[in-house]
């Protein structure tokens, strides 16, 4: 019996030996590059550091620490990661040696339908469908699908009025992500869904599914990556797969119904524009990524319409949400856009033309960008060697740029935590470095839907401005806490919104 103890404890200790050295195989990468990092532990790299700071103190924190360095390296348990803070190395990466860095890093791979969408495609396989999809998100194709952006914000702005009518307090996130999902459920899948009056209709919960993935399962594949092969084969995976599904069978449902009733290229919406570029699905599908196509095969389609909820429902609702917060507690901000809201509108609904001439709102939605970054980090991966600013990156070496960090550095942006959006005069954009505000990134992979997000940002927004004031309740906290894993306020955006007097 005791030499049975004995054999098990000794091969316990070996596994244990054995973990330790596997976790901590790559953590003398940096000190090889000569590159400082923050203290390491050997089975958790920094992992740790970003669970006691949370995703915006680890970045500030170290920002800091790391202030003279253009450079500082972290690991993401065994995994190096090379923090870049210098932003013209930063220019360097996105832009002038893009072919370098033409990969987002991804933690996990993915089965189909998600596997095929533009954020994590890598190669020649990305490029294909970013040609193909790019022309979906012109300026022209932008305005026919606004008629779905303003019909979702006119019934938003009714609720509110409603709310208004009671004096209740509004949560603005929870308002504003019914409005967001509402216009993805209209223009990618071709639904017409009120979330706010049937918030739990299977659409929103698939969606919303989706976004919240297991944590234990998200967090062991942080920690070791390569469990996520091994959860597979079990039938775990990251992202719920029935949700996945059933989104996809909504795509195919809503072609099919098209292309019986002929409507096809005649409803003006983001699935009518990837349906013109669907691959004839009696032809071979199976396509050599290597090869120049102008058609999407069915899963590309299925990925593009997935990926619009990720890209464009949280983020959304998160600008939005913290826009209308900061103008609620700076009156003097409101009654400008206001003023600008009755000089572009009158008395007319905001439309894609009357919102192109909202200066000053689209100055405030940039501010709360800067401020509050749905995307707080821009990720990417070196695919060959490169040589920026005297500093060597090798090959396959993962890439942060720590956007939150860099829009509170005070060398930029003076007095950094307060909200004035006269930072964003064209004056004053001229005045600091261009990549000092990466809300959407730069380059060939900055964020496709920028200008879509922008205009559906400014039509809501000014939808309810010209009807509402928001302000302070009974609710509000402020200043803001901020959670520690994601671009949320820990209690809330809570305001009330009260009646405009009729001045046009």
């Amino acid at each position: 019996m005791y030499l049975t103890l004995l054999i098990v404890a000794a091969i316990l200790a070996l596994l244990a030996v054995l973990f330790v050295r596997v976790m901590s195989a790559n953590h003398d990468t940096f000190r090889k590059m000569g590159i400082d990092t923050p203290p390491t532990s050997r089975i958790l790299g920094n992992f740790g550091l970003s669970l006691k700071y949370g995703i915006f103190g680890s970045q500030t924190v170290f920002y800091k620490q790391f202030k003279d360095k253009k450079v500082y390296g972290w690991y993401e348990s065994r995994r190096p990661i090379l923090i870049v803070k210098d932003l013209d190395m930063v220019k360097e990466i996105l832009v002038k040696k893009f072919n370098c860095f033409v990969n987002r890093f991804v933690t996990f791979d993915t089965e189909p339908p998600f596997r095929d969408n533009l954020f994590i495609l890598r190669g020649d396989h990305w490029k294909q469908v970013r040609t193909l999809v790019s022309p979906t998100f012109s300026s022209a194709k932008i305005k026919t699908m606004s008629s779905h952006i303003e019909r979702n914000a006119k019934i938003m702005l009714d609720n509110l009025q409603q709310k208004q009518d009671s004096s209740e307090c509004v949560e603005l996130r929870e308002y504003c992500s019914y409005f967001t999902l509402d216009v993805i459920a209209s223009t990618a899948f071709g639904l017409e869904i009120n979330t706010l009056k049937d918030p739990k209709n299977k659409f929103v919960a698939s969606a919303k599914a989706l976004l919240n993935p297991n944590p234990l399962v998200y967090a062991l594949v942080l920690l070791l990556p390569e469990l996520a092969k091994v959860l597979s084969m079990l039938g775990v995976s990251v992202l719920p797969q029935k949700p996945l599904d059933y989104l996809a069978s909504v795509v195919d449902v809503a072609i099919e119904e098209r292309k019986r009733d002929d409507s096809g290229g005649k409803i003006n919406d983001f699935l009518d524009l990837l349906m013109r570029a669907e691959v004839d699905q009696s032809h071979d599908t199976e396509i050599d990524a290597a090869l120049t196509r102008n058609e999407l095969t069915r899963s590309e389609i299925h990925a593009q319409a997935i990926i619009f909820i990720f890209a464009g429902y949280d983020t959304v609702a998160t600008v939005m949400s913290f826009t209308l917060f900061l103008l609620a507690v700076n009156p003097e901000c409101v009654k400008k856009v206001q003023a600008e809201i009755d000089e572009q509108c009158g008395k007319d609904v905001p439309n894609h033309e009357t919102v192109q001439g909202l200066t000053y709102l689209e100055m405030c939605i940039s501010e709360s960008m800067r401020l509050f970054p749905p995307a707080t980090l821009l990720v990417r991966e070196c695919v060959q060697d490169a040589e920026i600013q005297g500093i060597h990156i090798p090959k396959d070496m993962k890439i942060f740029i720590p956007v939150y960090a860099i829009h509170t550095d005070p060398e930029q942006f003076p007095e950094p935590d307060k909200f004035d959006p006269q930072r964003f005069t064209t004056e004053n954009k001229a005045s600091r470095h261009p990549y000092a505000y990466l809300p959407f990134g730069f380059g060939p992979r900055s964020c496709i839907g920028m200008r879509l997000a922008i205009v559906e940002m400014k039509i809501a927004i000014a939808a309810v401005l010209q009807k509402l004031i928001p302000v302070v309740c009974s609710k509000t906290v402020f200043p803001l806490r901020l959670s520690k894993i994601q671009t949320k306020a820990d209690d809330g955006l809570w305001v009330k919104f009260e009646k405009r007097n009729e001045k046009i």
